[in-house]
């Protein structure tokens, strides 16, 4: 406890900078990724690209991102946090020169992998440094952390169009990058805890010793995020052929559904924090579970009105506001030799869902039409994962007791 105290003495007094700098890092880790994924495919046809090589300009982030947001978080148990943070700040950084200076397809091909490298380099090093600053007292912080990353998503979704269709595509660049820049600045501010070497354990060990609660963090977030693949691959579609929705309508509606899902998440964060603090962090991934299945039945159901798609919105920012906090602040408040591979694990499992989620659920459709599509990749997920936490809530700590390190 010796270390906590002197953290506690180090930053009492200052929590107000403290938390900017927190949200200012939670902020720009998914303003970039936000802004440029809308955009980054006709910037592919603008360099020259055929729709095959936007395409895989576009997916190749998620498939190198997958593995390396993992592989991250544990070289951050071992290296250390800022420093991984500032190298994928700066490599973002780097990236966003040379996504303003692509000239080919291939360049910008390369570059679209430069980026997901360096942003796998910033989420799980964050969130795994909350953790060691904060520990039992982590609850607050990370959800500002989630706020902030929440904004980042609404804004930068809805200003990238905005801004290529004013100023061209270099503009998105260049904010990212200046954005980019204030938060390397801003790590300067924050602390470097270290951990007494007395206290380290094998990683072999503590993921023995804590397993369940690493898997109760990724099956959680991965039951959500399959819904949201079921949504990106099969809603259009759907929209159109059960709705008879015109295609740009239909795409509009997904980007539609996310930011407004996301933008009524943003109180459900504090309230999740104050549940997980006091009582148990399973409490709001029940609540965001049961809300997911319910989102996944309006979907199913009653997704033709626009009342439909508003009444699924809002029940899933509960599922996106709980799930998202609680399942992380699992992983955050693990012992800090294991705090950023369960970090990594965690944000890997919510890159996955999409990735699975997408190109099944347009598999699913092509092959047994649209009936049941969110009942498969929505209902049952969450279900699945509902019953595997009821087997090992025995297994799993409270958090007041999983943030103390062993």
């Amino acid at each position: 406890m010796w270390l906590l105290q002197a953290m506690l003495e180090e930053i009492r007094g200052n929590y107000k900078s403290l938390y900017s700098r927190i949200g200012v890092v939670g902020f720009v880790a998914l303003i970039d990724t936000s802004m440029i994924s809308p955009v980054v495919a006709s910037y592919a046809r603008s360099v020259g690209a055929d729709a095959a090589t936007a395409g895989l300009v576009a997916g190749i982030y998620s498939a190198i991102a997958i593995p390396m947001i993992s592989l991250s978080g544990l070289i951050s148990d071992r290296i250390g946090r800022k420093r991984l943070l500032a190298a994928g700040l700066a490599g973002d950084l780097i990236a966003m020169l040379s996504y303003a200076l692509a000239a080919s397809p291939l360049h910008l091909l390369l570059t679209r992998m430069l980026h997901a490298v360096c942003d796998s380099l910033i989420i799980p090093p964050a969130l795994a440094l909350l953790g060691d600053v904060f520990r039992v007292r982590v609850a607050g912080p990370l959800s500002i952390f989630w706020i902030f990353v929440a904004a980042a998503i609404v804004a930068g979704s809805g200003s990238a169009s905005a801004l290529v269709s004013a100023y061209g595509f270099w503009s998105v660049f260049a904010v990212v990058a200046a954005l980019l820049l204030v938060s390397l600045i801003s790590l300067r501010g924050l602390p470097s805890p270290t951990q007494r070497s007395g206290l380290k354990q094998p990683i072999t060990h503590l993921l023995r010793r804590h397993w369940a609660r690493i898997a109760s963090s990724m099956t959680s977030i991965l039951g959500m995020y399959l819904l949201i693949g079921a949504v990106v691959g099969s809603l259009p579609s759907m929209l159109i052929d059960r709705y008879g929705f015109t295609e740009p309508s239909a795409a509009a509606q997904i980007g539609i559904f996310i930011a407004l899902s996301t933008a009524i998440s943003i109180p459900v964060f504090p309230i999740a924090a104050r549940v997980s603090a006091r009582r148990t962090p399973l409490i709001p991934i029940y609540a965001g579970l049961t809300a997911t299945i319910t989102t996944a039945l309006i979907m199913e159901y009653a997704l033709g009105q626009v009342a439909g798609l508003f009444a699924a919105a809002a029940l899933f920012s509960v599922a996106l506001g709980s799930i998202i906090f609680s399942s992380s602040y699992l992983a955050v408040t693990l012992p800090a030799g294991v705090r950023g591979l369960g970090s990594g694990l965690n944000q890997s499992a919510s890159l996955m869902g999409v990735a699975l989620g997408a190109p099944l659920s347009a598999t699913y459709v092509q092959a047994s039409g649209h009936q049941g599509v969110f009942i498969v990749f929505g209902v049952l997920p969450a279900a699945a994962v509902l019953v595997f936490l009821a087997i090992v809530r025995g297994l799993l700590t409270r958090a007041a007791e999983a943030a103390e390190d062993v």
